[in-house]
């Protein structure tokens, strides 16, 4: 159905930067700014794997909050000689908000990753027993 060997990692993060399924880059992965699809509306693929799936995009989530603050408290003290106290309270609030801005990339990312890796091509996402069938 969707040849494995036609995706690359180029092709897969920018299905992620677009939100769009990583299988076949066409559905939609969000419904509104938190609600994901449970499905691709075009391949069909169950977007959530399994219970707790997402909770590998928290820590994309995390990771990038936590460089991009730090990265910005060096720039600003050290690069642009701002006193810490001026710089404190923005950036407290850059890790309120952009967290909840970037949840939706990060749970990409992380759908985008997991396509990468996955050798099954995410043929058995309807949670349906292989040796059950017969």
């Amino acid at each position: 159905m969707h040849d494995p060997a036609e995706r690359n990692v180029v092709m897969l993060w920018l299905r992620a930067v677009r939100l769009r399924c990583p299988r076949c880059g066409e559905g939609k992965l969000f419904v509104g700014w938190f609600h994901m699809h449970e499905r691709c509306v075009h391949c069909d693929l169950k977007f959530e794997r399994s219970p707790g799936y997402f909770l590998g995009s928290t820590y994309f989530n995390y990771g990038q909050t936590a460089l991009t603050t730090t990265v910005l408290f060096v720039v600003l003290q050290f690069g642009c000689g701002l006193p810490k106290d001026w710089i404190v309270g923005p950036l407290v609030v850059y890790c309120i908000v952009w967290p909840l801005f970037w949840f939706r990339y990060a749970r990409a990312l992380w759908m985008a990753m997991d396509c990468f890796f996955d050798s099954t091509d995410f043929d058995s996402d309807d949670d349906v027993d292989p040796e059950a069938e017969g």
